[in-house]
């Protein structure tokens, strides 16, 4: 099988199981991939069209490997047993969906192993929903394919409710309401103490993963630099023109003042390169 670099990548991230489900499975080659490297024994391939069921059928049995995946028709995990897989891919479909995904079949996945997710679109969102539902983003990943920038995680359900943590009840009541997170665990659950750093500055943090990923930044990826470096051009051009632009009318300072934001952020990021 010729895969591309985004697919390998997404394969890449499940850790060894008995049974797997890929949701929205397409061709169905990374679940071909995934027994092909007997990272599992048995994949669920699944997809709500049936022509692309059809195509990954078509090719499962082209490598005979119909012993080993098998093929559902469903509207994401609609169609998946309690107990059947011990984990989810979600690759190559929007950020909206694949939250929807996860909300409608919630019961199912939280009690999986693993959830590995590779948005299109809406990635601040995506990791946003998985710490406010008490994911845990284990390992990412981001690879750059023609001429596009694709980051992808692997995440733990329900972590926060398997992982012992040394908790200050006050502090514990002060952080949940203020929805601070860092490196992606709330701050009232970190390993030190919180007091060390500004509310501020922890906010900025729960921003900056929220955008770039927590782990990207900790590893301090280098195709996450480049990305980084691109953002940081694109939105200085934006606010070049808008300043170009006088006098602002409140719309465009406003504007401006998100660019700013969004700029500081960037250059605050880079910062994990010259550490």
């Amino acid at each position: 099988m010729l895969l591309s670099d985004r697919m390998r990548a997404v394969a890449g991230l499940v850790q060894p199981c008995k049974s797997i489900a890929d949701i929205g499975c397409d061709h169905g080659y990374v679940a071909m991939e995934l027994v092909r490297s007997n990272v599992c024994r048995h994949v669920i391939a699944m997809d709500i069209n049936s022509g692309p069921l059809e195509r990954a059928k078509h090719n499962i049995a082209d490598y005979c490997m119909q012993d080993y995946i098998e093929t559902r028709l469903s509207d994401g995990v609609s169609a998946l047993e309690k107990g059947e897989a011990e984990g989810i891919i979600c690759a190559g479909m929007g950020g909206k969906l694949v939250i929807s995904i996860l909300e409608r079949g919630k019961e199912l996945i939280g009690a999986m192993r693993q959830v590995v997710l590779q948005p299109q679109s809406e990635l601040s969102e995506v990791r946003s929903y998985l710490r406010k539902k008490g994911y845990l983003i284990e390992q990412e990943d981001i690879i750059y394919e023609d001429g596009k920038y694709y980051p992808m995680m692997r995440a733990l359900p329900g972590a926060f409710g398997k992982l012992e943590w040394q908790i200050s009840g006050n502090l514990e009541q002060k952080c949940r309401k203020s929805g601070v997170y860092i490196n992606g665990i709330p701050a009232c659950r970190q390993p030190f103490n919180i007091s060390e750093i500004s509310m501020g500055e922890a906010q900025r943090l729960t921003r900056v993963h929220d955008t770039y990923g927590p782990c990207l930044l900790t590893m301090a990826h280098p195709v996450l630099r480049r990305y980084l470096l691109w953002q940081k051009a694109n939105l200085e051009e934006i606010r070049n023109q808008l300043l170009g632009q006088s006098p602002l009318t409140d719309r465009q300072e406003r504007r401006v003042q998100e660019l700013d934001e969004k700029l500081s952020d960037v250059v605050f990021c880079l910062y994990c390169y010259f550490k």
